[in-house]
C-alpha cells in the first residue's frame, strides 16, 4: 500500500516556506505527491513546476502530475470554456452549450500532448487526468458532442449504421438510457454513436501518450460508455494506463446517508473488475469541500478502499485537509491501513455492515 496526495503548485512552494509542514505531510506516511500541472485554460508555469519537483525530490517525495484538460466545475461560473483555439464546449441534443467538460478536438490533443512532452523534459514520470475527461456528465443517458460538427463528423464515418435523413432528432429517442422500445436500426445507431463518443476519450488517451510519462484517467463515479468512457478499449490503447476509481461521497452528509457506503463500494468493484492491474488502479479519497468530510469518516473511506483492494490511496486534495487531525489520523491508522486486505466482491456484498469499518 501507498499513500499518494494530490496538491497544487502554490500549496507545495508555500508548504515548503512554512517550518513543520513538509515533516507533518512525511509523519502521515504520505510517500507521494501528484501535483496540478495542467487546467483546462491552460499548463501552469513550466518554471513553477520544475521548482515544485526540485522541492519534492530533495524531500524524498515520489513525483506525478495531475490535470483536468477538459473543464471541471470548481470556480467556473460559465459554460463558455473557449480558451484555446481549435477548442469548443460540448453541445446537448438541442444543441445548449453543456458545462462541466470540451469536446474533444485534434487541436485540443495536440496542445495537451505538447504539455506531455514538457513533463518529460522536467523528468516527471506520470499523468492522471482527472475525471473531467469525459464526454457525458453523471449519470443520465447516453450523451456526447451534439455540435454540428461532431454530428456531421459522425455521420461520415458511420454512414453504414445510420438511417437514411440522418439528423439530430434521429438520435434523440436512440440516446435514452433505457433502450426499450427500439428497433433494430435505432439499437444500431444507439452502439455507433456510443462507439464514436467513447472512441474520443480512448482517442486522447493513445494519442497524448509519450514514451516516459505513464498516462492516466480518473474514471467519474459510476462512469461508463454512457459518459465516453470505455475501460477495456483504453486498455487496450495504453496497456499500462493508470486509473483512479472515482467514489463521490465526498462529504459527511453523502457519506452518512444510509446505503451510500455500499453504493461506493459497488461503484469501486464494477470498474476495478474492468481496470486490470490493481497496482496501476488509485483511490479518489476525496474530501470536498473544505474539511467536509471529517478526518474519521475519512478514515472509514480509506477502509472501504483497501477492502475493496486499492493498493494506492489518493487523497484529494491536501488544499483541502488543512487541519492536522487529518494527518493524525493517518499517522495513527497507517499500519491497520496497510495490514487491511480486500475482503469485497459483487458477490458478497450482503455479508457485511460498511458502517462498522
Amino acid at each position: 500500500m501507498k499513500i499518494w496526495a494530490c496538491a497544487g503548485l502554490g500549496t507545495v512552494i508555500k508548504g515548503a516556506q512554512t517550518p513543520g509542514w513538509m515533516k507533518m505531510i512525511r509523519d502521515s506516511h504520505i510517500e507521494g505527491i501528484l501535483t496540478t500541472t495542467f487546467n483546462v485554460t491552460g499548463r501552469t508555469s513550466l518554471e513553477n513546476i520544475a521548482k515544485v519537483k526540485k522541492i519534492l525530490d530533495e524531500e524524498g517525495f515520489a513525483v506525478m502530475a495531475i490535470g483536468l484538460p477538459l473543464g471541471h466545475p470548481e470556480g467556473l461560473d460559465t459554460p463558455c470554456y473557449t480558451f484555446h483555439e481549435g477548442w469548443h464546449i460540448r453541445r446537448d441534443i438541442d444543441n445548449r452549450p453543456v458545462r462541466w467538460c470540451n469536446a474533444i478536438t485534434p487541436q485540443l490533443i495536440t496542445d495537451i500532448k505538447k504539455h506531455m512532452y514538457e513533463l518529460k523534459e522536467l523528468g516527471i514520470p506520470a499523468m492522471i487526468w482527472d475525471d473531467d475527461l469525459r464526454q457525458g456528465n453523471y449519470e443520465g443517458d447516453i450523451q456526447g458532442c451534439f455540435c454540428d460538427d461532431c454530428l456531421a463528423e459522425f455521420a461520415g464515418k458511420y454512414r453504414s449504421d445510420i438511417p437514411d435523413g440522418f439528423s439530430r432528432e434521429s438520435l434523440r429517442p436512440v440516446i435514452k438510457r433505457d433502450p426499450a422500445g427500439l428497433n433494430e436500426d435505432q439499437l444500431a445507431l444507439r452502439e455507433a454513436w456510443t462507439d464514436f463518443t467513447c472512441e474520443r476519450v480512448t482517442r486522447f488517451m493513445r494519442d497524448t501518450s509519450v514514451e516516459g510519462v505513464q498516462n492516466g484517467i480518473m474514471v467519474m463515479h459510476n462512469g461508463d460508455r454512457r459518459h465516453g468512457i470505455d475501460i477495456l478499449k483504453i486498455r487496450e490503447a495504453v496497456p499500462d494506463c493508470l486509473f483512479r476509481v472515482g467514489e463521490y461521497m465526498f462529504d459527511d452528509a453523502k457519506f452518512e446517508t444510509p446505503g451510500n457506503k455500499r453504493r461506493l463500494v459497488e461503484g469501486v468493484l464494477r470498474h476495478m473488475a474492468l481496470m486490470g492491474d490493481v497496482s496501476r488502479i488509485f483511490s479518489e479519497s476525496t474530501v470536498y469541500p473544505h474539511g467536509a468530510l471529517t478526518p474519521e469518516n475519512l478514515r472509514k473511506k480509506i477502509m472501504l478502499e483497501r477492502k475493496c483492494g486499492i493498493e494506492n490511496i489518493n487523497l484529494m486534495g491536501i488544499e483541502r485537509m488543512n487541519n492536522p487531525a487529518y494527518y493524525e489520523m493517518l499517522h495513527d491508522n497507517y499500519e491497520r491501513f496497510k495490514e487491511t486486505g480486500r475482503e469485497y466482491t459483487l458477490d458478497n456484498l450482503d455479508s457485511f455492515d460498511f458502517e462498522t469499518v
